[in-house]
């Protein structure tokens, strides 16, 4: 079938003695709109639950958030694997852990703490005077809960669970260190032993 000439084209339509000719749009083109159209409806029926064969974008979130539960374990599970003493036990033995730990804590905590552990709007991390205890329990359940009301941020959605690990050896590391200046005391006097000394207890601000 031959092609039609331009003058088939011509509309009777006519406006200011400008004759309407009829251009149709290119094949690739309406096929790519009938395309557009037919993956739109498919996208919409698997939106609403109960319309179409899909079961709905937020059951296909609930399914892909179970399954990473299941792969890596909930955010509270997660909180609790880093919770790993003897982790911290072997990175106090490990330079290069505490090399970790000591780039972690400049990274996330001079902030608060200063680079020297000396304390900013964060307490003193170098006397015997601890606000949530200085075990190496209660360091990485602080570090890796946070303590939100305080103002320090929940660490295990951002860091992973070594680098905890290495940076509550390197806070330990820090004790009894002479900072440059040095916060005032806050919290109970500690022993060694992660029990408190006496009675003697600071302002914990």
């Amino acid at each position: 079938m031959s092609a039609p000439r331009d003058e088939d084209r011509l509309l009777d339509h006519k406006y200011d003695d400008i004759q309407e000719y009829d251009n149709p749009l290119p094949t690739w083109w309406t096929v790519l709109f009938v395309v557009t159209i037919i993956w739109a409806v498919a996208y919409y029926m698997n939106v609403i639950p109960g319309v179409g064969t899909g079961k709905g974008k937020i059951a296909n979130y609930d399914a892909e958030m179970a399954a990473a539960a299941e792969k890596f374990g909930t955010p509270e599970q997660q909180q609790e694997a880093a919770i790993d003493e003897s982790a911290v036990t072997a990175a106090l033995g490990d330079p290069a852990k505490l090399e970790l730990g000591k780039t972690t804590f400049n990274t996330t905590c001079m902030a608060c703490h200063n680079a020297d552990g000396g304390g900013n709007i964060g307490p003193n991390l170098t006397d015997d005077y601890w606000i949530h205890g200085n075990s190496k329990k209660d360091i990485l359940t602080t570090i890796t809960k946070g303590v939100p009301d305080k103002g320090m941020p929940t660490w295990s959605a951002t860091l992973k669970p070594d680098q905890i690990s290495a940076v509550a050896a390197y806070v330990i590391t820090l004790h009894g260190t002479k900072p440059a200046v040095a916060k005032e005391p806050q919290g109970i006097l500690m022993t060694a032993e992660g029990v408190p000394a006496a009675a003697d207890t600071a302002a914990a601000k």
